[in-house]
């Protein structure tokens, strides 16, 4: 009696989710999965990223003061916010799969259509519609990869996700360098369309979305998704199609033959009732958990989306600067600081002089796009490694080493002399920052039950670009008051984040581990 197997008691009663994906297995479905991924994941980073990359290019031809350059690097993230609520409840209401397949198709399509924007407002118009689209397909793509794992793997996806979109920045970057410093232009109509470089590389942006769509139509809707709203024949199917992939047997063969919404007593808080009312996040004990990661993330994507989005422009500053313009002699070695606040206040002002003026586009220099795609790559290797480090320590231990080694890195940077160091402070600073924020979404994952997990990523996402927006239209209005004020403000928001990771709960089974 007492070597009855667990196989036996699993076909006579009805499973939970968990040990339905654990006798699923994980294997060749899920390392499948995370590479359809890949091309629609690459949507966020580029969405945000391709405008701050084309922004000394375009200068001239869009008329742009450094304020606006601070609107179009905070405009994409507008959209998301205006939209965030709306697509959390539909992901949690109609499914994760059908909006992010028609989602990323319309990114891809805003995104070709924006590199033919002949104005500002024109360009200002196609980002914010981007924006407004992709918010709903990322925090679906999260919540949907995660329902494929059990608890054990759950807790790495989004970290997993969030290095393949911030390896989405070495994509854009490296596009960037291909197709933008090429030297020719299509005008027709006297000047009323102008195609050239920057214009391109803004439409084949769009292109890995729609390859994204194609890779992940080939996949079903998430299982625990199904079980949520009570599709156990549905759910059943994908356990089986899952078993069949990963073990190479027969879908037949598949140990669980029903499906239940028995929840064990021992079963941690993660995974409690599946038909929670989408309400009961603004209740205890889900609301302190919710306000807490809200204000966190609001601080982590206010200072790394901030100065990721600036640094190809604070870059071509620092590379164009030229000492001798400012009656500087070779022996002084000015600061990062120093050179932006020599810098800053022409760059501001250029495009409201003299009518008569002609405006030059910044030099971009090589250098930019090198130490861009460094800055990139820093950042997607620390995403990885953090992704495997959470297998023996916490969420809450990571964020505070995370953040503070990024307060050293922002302190430091406002006295940096030479370009080499300014470019390893800022590689740290933004890789640190940008682990955090992908720390803070995993954490959520697992902090929530299914039925609220797609709604509370994206409030927590939502309230997140909000700190991007403010932290983009700020900046420039800050550093017209010289360099050490914007960067004192990022120091403290990073302080902010510190004292409240001290708060934030650790799940039951991490900790037991």
């Amino acid at each position: 009696m007492f070597f009855e197997t667990d196989e036996e008691n699993v076909e006579e009663r009805p499973a939970d989710f968990e040990a339905a994906i654990a006798a699923a297995g994980s294997g060749k479905f899920q390392y499948l999965l995370l590479l359809a991924i890949i091309p629609g994941s690459w949507a966020t980073s580029i969405d945000t990223a391709n405008v701050a990359i084309i922004l000394p290019s375009a200068e001239c031809d869009l008329q742009m003061t450094f304020f606006q350059k601070g609107v179009l690097n905070a405009i994409t993230y507008i959209g998301m916010v205006s939209s965030g609520f709306l697509w959390g409840y539909i992901a949690d209401v109609r499914g994760r799969r059908s909006v992010f397949l028609y989602g990323y198709l319309a990114d891809g399509i805003c995104n070709v259509l924006s590199g033919f924007s002949q104005s500002f407002w024109t360009l200002v118009f196609f980002k914010f519609l981007s924006g407004f689209i992709i918010s709903g397909p990322h925090a679906s793509m999260v919540a949907y990869s995660s329902e494929f794992y059990g608890m054990k793997g759950r807790v790495r996806i989004p970290l997993i996700i969030g290095f393949s979109i911030t390896f989405g920045n070495i994509v854009t970057t490296v596009l960037a360098w291909i197709i933008v410093p090429q030297n020719w232009s299509i005008v027709l109509w006297d000047g009323a369309f102008v195609y050239n470089p920057w214009r391109l590389f803004l439409s084949v942006c769009g292109l890995p979305m729609l390859i994204g769509v194609v890779c992940l139509s080939l996949f079903p809707e998430s299982p625990k998704f199904l079980m949520s709203q009570g599709r156990m024949e549905d759910a059943l199917k994908v356990f089986r199609t899952i078993y069949r992939i990963n073990t190479g047997k027969p879908a037949e063969e598949y140990p669980i033959q029903h499906l239940g919404n028995e929840i064990s007593e021992k079963s941690n808080e993660e995974d409690r009732d599946e038909n929670i009312e989408k309400k009961a996040i603004f209740f205890y004990p889900y609301l302190p958990r919710i306000l807490l990661v809200v204000v966190i993330q609001f601080g982590s994507m206010y200072a790394s989306n901030t100065f990721r989005l600036w640094q190809p422009q604070l870059f071509t500053i620092l590379e164009n600067f030229v000492p001798a313009n400012y009656n500087l002699t070779a022996e002084h070695s000015p600061t990062f600081c120093e050179i932006l606040d020599l810098s800053s206040a022409p760059n501001a002002t250029s495009m409201i002089a003299d009518e008569h003026s002609i405006c030059v586009n910044s030099v971009v220099n090589e250098s930019v796009y090198t130490n861009t795609v460094i800055v990139a790559i820093f950042g997607s290797f620390l995403l990885l490694g953090a992704s495997f480090v959470l297998k023996y320590i916490n969420h809450k231990i990571l964020l505070q080493i995370c953040y503070g080694i990024a307060i050293i890195c922002i302190i430091c940077m406002n006295w940096s002399t030479n370009k080499l160091t300014t470019l390893l402070l800022t590689s740290s600073f933004i890789g640190f920052t940008n682990t955090t924020l992908n720390t803070v979404v995993a954490a959520t994952v697992i902090l929530f039950p299914t039925a609220l997990r797609a709604i509370a990523v994206s409030l927590v996402m939502t309230i997140g670009r909000l700190g991007s927006i403010c932290g983009n239209m700020l900046f420039p209005v800050l550093l017209d008051q010289g360099c050490f004020a914007p960067m004192i403000q990022l120091a403290c928001f990073i302080l902010l984040c510190i004292v409240l990771t001290c708060f934030l709960p650790i799940p039951k089974k991490k900790a037991k581990e």
